[in-house]
């Protein structure tokens, strides 16, 4: 009797579950939509945020790069050796800009709108990572472009290209959910600019963004070592300079624990938030 009772149950208990992905799905979609809409409604803000990366490119690679020595970064192309820093410079400005709205809808009392909606608290959060992968996604591919028409030459080819996309994706989820929870954390918006400002240059320039590790200065080098972004960057950097090299799989392995752990704390802090306001 139990086992047809479990087997009469389980073509309903699977509709039930396909019906509640179906109705998370429908809530992510229209929530991204609003940050969508928003961003078309800002047509300068779109091409300035798609064209400023390519702009810092171009900077620092032909800029720059005339100062520094190419036995030290170990390639006579420093373009291609700083790409990966600007793609991680991009993706950790753009980890700020996805936090603030978030921040405006707990301080202007919007998200206690959304509260009170009958819809899944994580489709609130999901939707602004789906919408910040999305935008860092044009990014990274004008920087690829701009990259390919100053002459850099990608050692994997288009596979490197994919390996791109694939860390920026993984760097933009721990950056967007470490601003987020810090957005939540903090009493005001002063607060928040306050730590993020003491945070943001740090984090990429005591990396190996635009010199390689070993160059730095010895603590220096033991910061960086200890900094996420250098993984990813190393994940992005030795396809374009080097080829397939076993490195790549170990840098996105930590790249992959680090976006699991700030997700973790961002879902922690967002349903703590959440919680009271439902209260």
């Amino acid at each position: 009797m139990t086992e047809q009772a479990i087997a009469r149950e389980t073509p309903a208990t699977r509709e039930s579950t396909t019906a509640a992905i179906s109705d998370w799905a429908q809530e992510v979609a229209a929530l991204a939509k609003r940050w969508f809409i928003e961003l078309g409604r800002e047509r300068l803000n779109l091409v300035f945020s798609v064209a400023q990366p390519a702009i810092w490119l171009i900077f620092f690679g032909s800029g720059i790069g005339r100062a520094v020595d190419r036995q030290v970064i170990g390639t006579s192309d420093y373009t291609g050796f700083t790409l990966p820093g600007i793609v991680a410079f991009t993706v950790v400005g753009g980890g700020v800009a996805a936090a603030m709205p978030l921040m405006w809808d707990k301080e202007g009392g919007y998200l206690d709108k959304l509260m009170s909606m009958p819809i899944s608290r994580s489709s609130i959060i999901v939707s602004r990572f789906v919408y910040q992968f999305v935008l860092a996604s044009f990014q990274v591919a004008a920087l690829v472009v701009v990259a390919l028409l100053a002459g850099v030459s990608f050692e994997l080819g288009p596979f490197a290209v994919v390996i791109i996309l694939v860390t920026a994706g993984l760097l933009s989820l721990a950056v967007t959910a470490s601003f987020s929870a810090l957005a939540y954390w903090v009493p005001g918006h002063g607060t928040f600019f306050a730590i993020t400002g003491f945070i943001t240059l740090p984090l990429v320039f005591m990396s190996n963004a635009f010199v390689p590790v070993d160059a730095l200065p010895r603590w220096m080098e033991i910061v960086a070592r200890l900094n996420p972004l250098t993984y990813a960057i190393e994940a992005m950097r030795l396809p374009i300079i080097k080829g397939w090299d076993g490195d790549i799989l170990v840098a996105l392995g930590v790249l992959g624990a680090f976006s699991l752990a700030c997700l973790a704390v961002g879902a922690q802090q967002f349903n703590r938030q959440t919680a009271d306001r439902v209260q």
